[in-house]
């Protein structure tokens, strides 16, 4: 704030944003965020989650499904169906989809898509995408009114999306690739073929796989700004040094999304209830809002 000269509407300022973020602070003193999550007890079984190599880390965020949403009722409200069991042959050509392209050593990786899958995992992808709302606020030289609606908005999708994400994903407790192809040996799918040695592109995130973090957000995203500015709008993103164009924000949601293939993080069953989850939460946030 020192940019901004001293004076009463400073001052003035100062008060109403200090008294806004405490009243906001009391509402969200109880939302569940603080409570302690139980010990994560791990499901042996095919299917079943656990923590994953190199390093095997505890599960992140068990409780946040729990957490009181900011718009949605609960974090069950838009819960998707269970997944195809790891049986079946739907599963199997996912994730054989993963096998080949999520390998570290990949031959069937074209390197755009290397690049791409490095680039939406060099930052967190919420933060992307607020730097993505931030460039367009800031180019088109937004009124007040306007910019503090779509950041609004934006955010509030995006923690009700994270809430419901986190919900679906501690119900079913879905294994990750890694797993399943390193346990591909004990043959709970005869078409898919083990491999001990298999290693993602990229280290595998702490938590189930079924939704994709990377498919809800992004699409959550793509799908309230596309209400601000349409579904035909050129974006230049930069994360990390790194720059990638898009002709719109539904482009950008679905490579980040396929990255998560191309890394090994996700089979195209856990983006789909991903992509979905995203879509019914930002939909909802704008007609409640």
């Amino acid at each position: 704030m020192s940019a901004i000269p001293s004076g009463p509407g400073k001052q003035a300022g100062i008060r109403v944003g200090a008294e806004v973020a405490r009243r906001l602070i009391s509402l969200r003193s109880h939302d569940g965020s603080s409570t302690k999550p139980p010990p994560f007890s791990p499901r042996n079984v095919a299917g079943g989650y656990r923590p994953t190599p190199p390093d095997f880390p505890t599960p992140v965020f068990t409780n946040w499904g729990s957490v009181k949403p900011f718009v949605l009722a609960k974090g069950s409200q838009f819960r998707p169906a269970p997944p195809p069991a790891v049986s079946t042959a739907e599963y199997a050509r996912a994730l054989n989809e993963v096998k080949s392209l999520g390998r570290k050593t990949s031959t069937t990786r074209t390197p755009d898509q290397t690049a791409a899958g490095k680039f939406w995992a060099a930052a967190p992808v919420w933060n992307v995408w607020n730097q993505i709302a931030q460039g367009l606020v800031t180019s088109q030289h937004a009124s007040l009114e306007k910019a503090v609606k779509v950041f609004a908005q934006l955010n509030l999708s995006l923690a009700d999306t994270a809430i419901a994400m986190y919900d679906a994903k501690y119900t079913y407790r879905v294994w990750r690739p890694v797993t399943a192809l390193r346990l591909g040996g004990t043959h709970y799918n005869p078409r898919i073929a083990g491999d001990p040695n298999w290693t993602p592109l990229l280290p595998t995130a702490p938590d189930p796989s079924y939704p994709a973090a990377h498919g809800a957000l992004s699409q959550a995203a793509a799908t309230t700004l596309t209400m601000f500015y349409g579904a035909q709008h050129h974006l230049v993103v930069t994360s990390k040094g790194v720059t990638r164009t898009f002709a719109s924000f539904q482009r950008a949601a679905t490579e980040a999304w396929l990255s998560r293939i191309w890394t090994g993080q996700h089979t195209s069953i856990d983006n789909r209830a991903g992509q979905q989850l995203g879509t019914q939460v930002a939909d909802f946030v704008a007609q409640h809002i």
